[in-house]
């Protein structure tokens, strides 16, 4: 089934977890309307911009989302928000791009480091409203820790 012009349901639910641990991340229909507005929004216009998109993370029942360690109020639980990289440039790039050219709950550069291939972007977009809410998610003392705007460099 396709999302958008460029991206399937596949994309947007496959996960390795899921398939070892034999767990079923298939959307409701709710999730499915979240997940197509998500990758029409966000993820097709990174697309067209950018060239190749890869989804490492998008719906996450909630049973996946408990079998990684992630919160139950996560954007991902919701069939919101991906967690992705495109190729043809840096993720802080990406991050940047999103920020100042497309309406989104969360941008998140997830863990950027030295290469600028180090880590992803998570994104969200919320059908009830967006916060715009731009963030840097880091290592701090083994746990993850949230910082204000995008910090790399």
């Amino acid at each position: 089934m396709k999302l958008s012009k460029n991206f399937s349901l596949k994309e947007l639910t496959r996960s390795q977890t899921a398939l070892r641990m034999g767990i079923k991340n298939e959307p409701s229909q709710e999730q499915l309307v979240s997940l197509a507005i998500l990758t029409n929004t966000i993820l097709q216009p990174c697309r067209e911009k950018f060239g190749t998109v890869a989804i490492n993370s998008g719906l996450r029942v909630l049973e996946l989302n408990r079998a990684i360690g992630s919160g139950d109020g996560s954007s991902h639980v919701k069939g919101e928000a991906a967690d992705f990289e495109a190729y043809a440039i840096s993720n802080a790039e990406l991050a940047e791009y999103i920020k100042d050219n497309l309406e989104f709950d969360q941008v998140i550069l997830e863990y950027p480091g030295p290469d600028p291939r180090d880590g992803w972007v998570h994104c969200s977009y919320n059908k009830m409203g967006n916060r715009g809410q731009v963030l840097t998610a880091v290592r701090n003392n083994g746990k993850t820790a949230y910082q204000e705007g995008l910090i790399y460099g």
